[in-house]
């Protein structure tokens, strides 16, 4: 039989402080990413004792719930794991592509995947990270063309 939800359980009073990772959760989104030497890197984060990676950075290990957590900077190539382009929705024009990157050091990301040129996309792709105002995506690149 099931138990019943107490009030303290739903709204989080009966846990402590620091179990909770709400403080990751924040209205204002935090600059993701920052151009260091002309090449786009993503903002994230490297948990000390475990070793894990997040991006966006967070401030609680998702792997261990420690809060030894250390800025790390992510890009700016990668190589193109998995992806998909949409061609219906609601919110923004299509066909658009977004694809699953896999970065040097070892982290995944969701990304919007823009490809001016047509090249086709394929699993292995190299990419490199690129921003245009507030805005991050990724773009195919072949492997003898210097970061911008």
């Amino acid at each position: 039989m099931p138990s019943e939800t107490t009030a303290a359980q739903t709204s989080g009073s009966a846990y402590g402080e620091d179990a909770l990772p709400f403080r990751d959760l924040q209205a204002e989104r935090p600059e993701q990413f920052e151009i260091v030497g002309g090449a786009v890197l993503l903002k994230g984060s490297r948990c000390r004792s475990s070793g894990s990676l997040a991006f966006p950075a967070r401030r609680v290990c998702l792997d261990t719930g420690a809060t030894d957590m250390e800025p790390v900077l992510f890009g700016p190539r990668g190589s193109l794991y998995s992806f998909s382009t949409v061609h219906v929705s609601s919110s923004r024009p299509t066909p658009y592509s977004i694809g699953y990157v896999d970065f040097d050091n070892g982290v995944r990301v969701l990304a919007q995947v823009e490809n001016p040129t047509g090249a086709a996309l394929g699993c292995d792709t190299a990419v490199e990270l690129r921003a245009e105002g507030d805005r991050w995506f990724v773009v195919p690149v072949d492997g003898k063309e210097k970061a911008q």
